[in-house]
Protein backbone atom coordinates (compact mmCIF):
# COMPACT_ATOMS: atom_id res chain seq x y z
CA UNK A 1 0.00 0.00 0.00
CA UNK A 2 2.65 2.12 0.72
CA UNK A 3 4.55 1.89 -2.44
CA UNK A 4 1.13 2.83 -4.62
CA UNK A 5 1.33 5.92 -2.52
CA UNK A 6 4.49 6.63 -3.31
CA UNK A 7 3.93 6.17 -7.01
CA UNK A 8 0.53 8.42 -6.78
CA UNK A 9 2.82 11.39 -5.03
CA UNK A 10 5.24 10.87 -7.56
CA UNK A 11 3.18 10.67 -10.50
CA UNK A 12 1.49 14.23 -8.77
CA UNK A 13 4.62 15.69 -7.89
CA UNK A 14 6.52 15.70 -11.20
CA UNK A 15 4.29 18.05 -13.23
CA UNK A 16 4.53 20.82 -10.14
CA UNK A 17 8.48 20.57 -10.23
CA UNK A 18 8.08 20.71 -13.77
CA UNK A 19 5.81 23.95 -13.60
CA UNK A 20 7.75 25.52 -10.93
CA UNK A 21 11.19 24.64 -12.53
CA UNK A 22 10.42 26.50 -15.90
CA UNK A 23 8.70 29.15 -14.21
CA UNK A 24 11.61 30.44 -12.44
CA UNK A 25 13.96 29.75 -15.58
CA UNK A 26 11.54 32.23 -17.64
CA UNK A 27 12.13 34.87 -14.50
CA UNK A 28 15.63 34.48 -14.09
CA UNK A 29 16.31 34.89 -17.35
CA UNK A 30 13.65 37.89 -17.94
CA UNK A 31 16.23 39.38 -15.36
CA UNK A 32 19.49 38.48 -17.43
CA UNK A 33 20.69 35.19 -15.09
CA UNK A 34 22.47 32.87 -17.24
CA UNK A 35 20.34 29.48 -16.70
CA UNK A 36 18.99 26.95 -18.31
CA UNK A 37 16.96 23.83 -16.87
CA UNK A 38 16.93 19.83 -18.05
CA UNK A 39 13.70 18.85 -16.68
CA UNK A 40 13.66 19.65 -13.16
CA UNK A 41 17.44 20.57 -12.91
CA UNK A 42 18.40 23.92 -13.21
CA UNK A 43 21.68 24.30 -14.32
CA UNK A 44 23.59 27.92 -13.68
CA UNK A 45 25.41 28.74 -16.54
CA UNK A 46 28.44 31.29 -15.16
CA UNK A 47 29.65 28.56 -12.61
CA UNK A 48 28.18 25.20 -13.81
CA UNK A 49 26.40 24.60 -10.48
CA UNK A 50 23.10 22.48 -10.64
CA UNK A 51 20.33 22.42 -7.68
CA UNK A 52 17.86 19.69 -8.31
CA UNK A 53 14.05 20.03 -7.63
CA UNK A 54 13.37 16.95 -5.94
CA UNK A 55 10.07 15.62 -4.75
CA UNK A 56 10.81 16.61 -1.46
CA UNK A 57 10.74 20.29 -2.65
CA UNK A 58 8.45 20.09 -5.25
CA UNK A 59 5.63 21.56 -3.49
CA UNK A 60 3.27 18.33 -3.29
CA UNK A 61 3.11 18.65 0.66
CA UNK A 62 2.31 22.18 0.59
CA UNK A 63 -0.54 21.36 -2.09
CA UNK A 64 -1.86 18.26 0.50
CA UNK A 65 -2.12 21.05 3.35
CA UNK A 66 -3.82 23.98 0.95
CA UNK A 67 -6.58 21.68 -0.20
CA UNK A 68 -7.48 21.80 3.47
CA UNK A 69 -6.65 25.22 4.21
CA UNK A 70 -8.30 26.22 0.48
CA UNK A 71 -11.44 24.55 1.63
CA UNK A 72 -11.75 26.59 5.09
CA UNK A 73 -10.51 29.87 3.02
CA UNK A 74 -13.47 29.23 -0.01
CA UNK A 75 -15.72 28.68 2.36
CA UNK A 76 -14.81 31.19 4.72
CA UNK A 77 -14.40 34.37 1.77
CA UNK A 78 -17.07 33.39 -1.17
CA UNK A 79 -20.82 33.53 -0.61
CA UNK A 80 -21.71 31.09 -3.35
CA UNK A 81 -20.75 27.94 -4.26
CA UNK A 82 -19.33 28.75 -7.82
CA UNK A 83 -17.24 31.19 -6.25
CA UNK A 84 -16.08 29.00 -3.61
CA UNK A 85 -15.26 26.82 -6.43
CA UNK A 86 -13.19 29.33 -8.34
CA UNK A 87 -11.15 30.06 -5.29
CA UNK A 88 -10.31 26.95 -4.37
CA UNK A 89 -9.59 25.95 -7.73
CA UNK A 90 -6.59 28.66 -7.26
CA UNK A 91 -4.99 26.10 -5.15
CA UNK A 92 -2.54 24.75 -7.80
CA UNK A 93 -1.36 28.13 -8.88
CA UNK A 94 -0.66 29.45 -5.44
CA UNK A 95 1.25 26.21 -4.81
CA UNK A 96 3.60 26.47 -7.96
CA UNK A 97 4.01 30.12 -7.75
CA UNK A 98 5.16 30.25 -4.27
CA UNK A 99 7.70 27.11 -5.32
CA UNK A 100 8.49 28.91 -8.26
CA UNK A 101 9.31 32.12 -5.97
CA UNK A 102 11.65 29.91 -4.04
CA UNK A 103 13.77 28.44 -6.64
CA UNK A 104 14.14 32.14 -7.97
CA UNK A 105 15.14 33.48 -4.48
CA UNK A 106 17.15 30.43 -3.84
CA UNK A 107 19.19 30.80 -7.43
CA UNK A 108 19.74 34.72 -6.34
CA UNK A 109 20.99 33.39 -3.01
CA UNK A 110 23.18 30.93 -4.14
CA UNK A 111 24.89 33.63 -6.89
CA UNK A 112 25.50 35.76 -4.18
CA UNK A 113 26.34 33.57 -1.21
CA UNK A 114 27.70 30.37 -2.62
CA UNK A 115 26.14 26.67 -2.31
CA UNK A 116 25.93 27.23 1.68
CA UNK A 117 22.36 28.38 0.68
CA UNK A 118 21.44 24.84 -0.36
CA UNK A 119 22.50 23.86 2.95
CA UNK A 120 19.90 22.34 5.29
CA UNK A 121 18.87 25.24 7.69
CA UNK A 122 18.50 27.38 4.43
CA UNK A 123 16.70 25.27 2.62
CA UNK A 124 14.42 24.56 5.55
CA UNK A 125 13.83 27.66 6.25
CA UNK A 126 13.08 28.32 2.83
CA UNK A 127 10.63 25.68 2.46
CA UNK A 128 8.87 27.38 5.20
CA UNK A 129 8.73 30.59 3.60
CA UNK A 130 7.17 28.36 0.70
CA UNK A 131 4.73 27.36 2.14
CA UNK A 132 3.25 30.89 4.18
CA UNK A 133 3.85 32.37 0.83
CA UNK A 134 0.85 29.65 -0.62
CA UNK A 135 -1.28 30.82 1.95
CA UNK A 136 -0.65 34.14 1.21
CA UNK A 137 -1.34 33.55 -2.27
CA UNK A 138 -4.52 31.60 -1.66
CA UNK A 139 -5.77 34.56 0.61
CA UNK A 140 -4.99 36.87 -2.35
CA UNK A 141 -6.56 34.98 -4.70
CA UNK A 142 -9.74 34.46 -2.62
CA UNK A 143 -9.91 38.50 -2.09
CA UNK A 144 -9.51 38.90 -5.64
CA UNK A 145 -12.17 36.77 -6.50
CA UNK A 146 -14.56 38.39 -3.83
CA UNK A 147 -13.63 41.45 -5.77
CA UNK A 148 -14.87 39.97 -8.50
CA UNK A 149 -17.98 39.28 -7.67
Amino acid sequence: MTAVIESVVLALSYPLRLMATWLAVGCLRLFGVPIHAERTLLMLEENGLEIAVTDACGGIEQLFGLVLVGGLFAFLMQSRFVFRLMHWATILPCVVLANAIRLVVTVLLVRAFGEVILGNTWHLALGWVQTVLAVVLLWLFGKGVRALT
